[in-house]
């Protein structure tokens, strides 16, 4: 069985902040980005053995915000397309990250804005075997917009879904839901656990936690700045 988490190991949003400013005086963001997207792509496949029995033609949607997890969970999609997964990648509209867009394109995922075509996406959801979210990072304020607010409510509730880093609409330093948010069956998060995976109401919805290690410092939540 994995660690238990607890409050002590967490990172505030902050901290993150520092300690990926820290590491980037060596080691390049797409070197981090790869890092963390790797972690992603083992983590879906195990969900999808276990979930589906096979990688080639499980289906995986990736819900992509115009962040680093955005990105992340982009380039997760493209290694697992590599892998004979059907991915579809949905944007939220036309800004997204552009690394991780690009290495879909090349891979030849589906790709659907969901502000233009929020009908195609919300049938590419109700077919999927695995949601992978990536709609907001550790900056975003808690609660959801649209059109993210309705592609998360279209979920169905047998689909297996993945946060990246944490689940999309939950306060990351306090642990508050701000009404709709992503529930998830697993969480791969990065460095340290954050408050909101450790802290109720929105650890609830964090489902398994794991941690991976992308070659960031961890440091107390409770050190100095």
């Amino acid at each position: 069985m994995p660690p238990l988490l607890s409050a002590a190991a967490a990172m505030t949003a902050a901290h993150i902040r520092a300690a990926e400013a820290s590491a980037m005086r060596t080691i390049s963001v797409r070197t981090l980005m790869a890092r963390a997207a790797d972690a992603v792509a083992a983590e879906s496949e195990a969900i999808l053995a276990e979930r589906v029995g096979r990688i080639r033609g499980a289906r995986v949607v990736v819900l992509a915000g115009p962040g680093n997890n955005g990105g992340d969970a982009m380039l997760a999609g493209a290694r697992l397309h590599y892998r004979g997964a059907e991915v579809t990648v949905v944007t939220m509209d036309e800004r997204a990250h552009p690394d991780g867009l690009g290495e879909c394109l090349a891979a030849g995922t589906g790709v659907i804005r969901a502000d233009a075509h929020l009908a195609l996406a919300t049938q590419a959801l109700a077919r999927a075997h695995l949601v992978i979210d990536g709609i907001v990072g550790i900056g975003a304020r808690p609660g959801l917009r649209s059109p993210a607010a309705e592609l998360v409510a279209a979920i169905p509730g047998s689909v297996a879904v993945l946060a990246v880093d944490i689940p999309s609409g939950v306060d990351v330093d306090s642990g508050a839901l701000g009404g709709l948010h992503v529930r998830a069956d697993v969480t791969v998060t990065f460095t340290a656990p954050k408050p909101c995976l450790v802290t109720q109401p929105a650890a609830a919805s964090a489902g398994r936690v794991v941690v991976a290690d992308v070659g960031v410092q961890r440091t107390p939540a409770t050190a100095d700045l």
